[in-house]
């Protein structure tokens, strides 16, 4: 594990009070090791929602959307990484080091804070989060540093845990955080971008993100189960917040990238954007869909939808002031339909239904589920013919109904996931039922990411061996 001297980038900076870098000399002789006399949890709170925000956004998630054919690389060291197999652990740093250096190690500082201060609520909070990052990050990689990693010593070289055994703790982090969440304390409203401290909000979080990770693993009744008690609204729903005024402070990561580090380096050609165009061939267009909507509030014409705060225009999927989704109402409709649909096509198309009725009020059309610029849209519910031999969603007669319904939740999940890495796990969990059109021309096909040179450098002796190419399946999608 890399020492934690490294920098909080800006964003990070303007809100963290502790920190573990070597920005600020003289303040202790470990930089590591709290003193005493240092913030309460609730001064370091919200720099941790800000460091994990800023993870799930990080450059890998375009990456995956490039392997997805959710958009292309057009120029320089772009065009590349179209290809997984050029994927290189310089690629992981940064992301790696918001994982572990900005978020896990100031998560850890501010939950032994809340400890000590008896603020079980606020130690709740922080275990959610943690529980989202490190999910993803297992998911990304497959085995990752976990159980051993510490905040109290620079030379700390963690086992890495296997992705089941991280899974599992995940599952027990989220259970005690809701125990937590019923405990004494409270969470700064103020300071909460995300709940304004409601402990019911945090406690549907914390059991959709126990939906998503039973999902991840293949425990379909678990994940229905605890999907039912996750998000229940759309005015619950988890996301990044990024307010659009500021470069390298507040912008969307997407359109920092898009607009002003790398412009024109990536567009937003590829086989999302035909499958959302009622105009070609392959299309989700039927007479019971018209995605035109959302075709535009994610895609303009061949470029991704940057339009927002920053040029007066209503804000599209990736504009400076998009708010992100990271876990969603949607996703648990989205996991109650699949679960029931592998155990029943009557149930699953029922709840399919209670989905596509949830879009058809403008869930996940525009920033603030407004629509998008007055555009049309459809989602009328299916009936059991629409999937039967020669049915508008199983047209070749090549599927059971069952397993045609399961592709079109799969697809549906392939274009609501666009911009968040659940895409690219639904990919690799249920070897493309979605039927993904990826590139044919590189090698394989994309299963994780390669780890990261800071941590083969620090940490070479735990580094899973033999090394694993993009290519190598991870333990649970195996």
């Amino acid at each position: 594990m890399k020492k934690l001297n490294k920098y909080i980038t800006p964003i990070l900076f303007a809100f963290a009070v502790v920190s573990c870098t070597n920005l600020v000399e003289d303040i202790n002789e470990d930089p590591n090791k709290l003193s005493a006399n240092d913030a309460q949890a609730k001064n370091i709170f919200q720099s941790v929602l800000l460091a994990n925000q800023y993870f799930q956004t990080t450059n890998n998630v375009r990456n995956t959307m490039l392997w997805l054919g959710q958009g292309t690389g057009v120029d320089r060291q772009y065009i590349p990484l179209n290809d997984w197999n050029n994927n290189t652990s310089a690629d992981s740093d940064s992301a790696w080091d918001l994982l572990y250096v900005n978020f896990l190690t100031q998560a850890r500082i501010t939950q032994d804070k809340a400890i000590e201060e008896n603020n079980f609520k606020m130690l709740a909070a922080l275990q959610i989060v943690e529980a989202n990052s490190m999910g993803t990050a297992t998911s990304l990689w497959g085995d990752i540093p976990y159980s051993e990693f510490t905040t109290n010593n620079p030379n700390n070289k963690p086992k890495f845990d296997k992705q089941s055994t991280v899974y599992a703790k995940l599952q027990t982090l989220l259970d005690d955080a809701i125990a937590n969440l019923g405990k004494a304390g409270s969470i700064p409203s103020a300071l909460d971008i995300y709940y304004g401290g409601s402990t019911a909000k945090w406690t549907q979080l914390a059991y959709s993100l126990k939906a998503r990770y039973y999902l991840h693993v293949k425990n379909y009744p678990l994940a229905r189960a605890n999907a039912l008690l996750g998000i229940n609204a759309p005015a619950n729903d988890f996301k990044a917040l990024f307010y659009g005024t500021t470069s390298q402070q507040n912008f969307n990561p997407f359109y920092e990238f898009l607009e002003y580090e790398r412009q024109g380096y990536m567009d937003g050609t590829g086989y999302a954007v035909t499958v959302l165009n009622k105009t070609s061939t392959k299309n989700r267009t039927n007479s019971k869909t018209d995605e035109t909507a959302r075709l535009a509030f994610i895609y303009t014409g061949t470029e991704l939808n940057i339009n927002g705060l920053d040029n007066g225009l209503e804000t599209g999927r990736f504009g400076s002031d998009s708010n992100m989704p990271l876990v969603t109402y949607g996703e648990m409709l989205l996991i109650i339909a699949e679960a029931d649909a592998r155990t029943s096509f009557a149930a699953g198309l029922t709840s399919y239904n209670t989905y596509r009725a949830l879009l058809n009020t403008r869930y996940s059309i525009g920033n603030t589920n407004g629509g998008y610029e007055g555009l049309a849209y459809k989602y009328d519910p299916y009936v059991a013919a629409d999937f039967a031999s020669a049915g508008m969603e199983n047209a070749t007669g090549s599927l059971t109904n069952q397993n045609a319904l399961l592709r079109e939740i799969y697809e549906e999940r392939y274009i609501y996931f666009i911009g968040n890495y659940e895409a690219f796990t639904d990919y690799r969990r249920t070897n493309n039922i979605a039927e993904i059109k990826i590139n044919t021309l590189f090698t394989g096909t994309p299963q994780r990411l390669i780890y990261s040179q800071d941590e083969i450098n620090a940490n070479a002796a735990n580094i899973p061996s033999p090394f694993p190419k993009a290519t190598d399946k991870t333990e649970v999608h195996n």
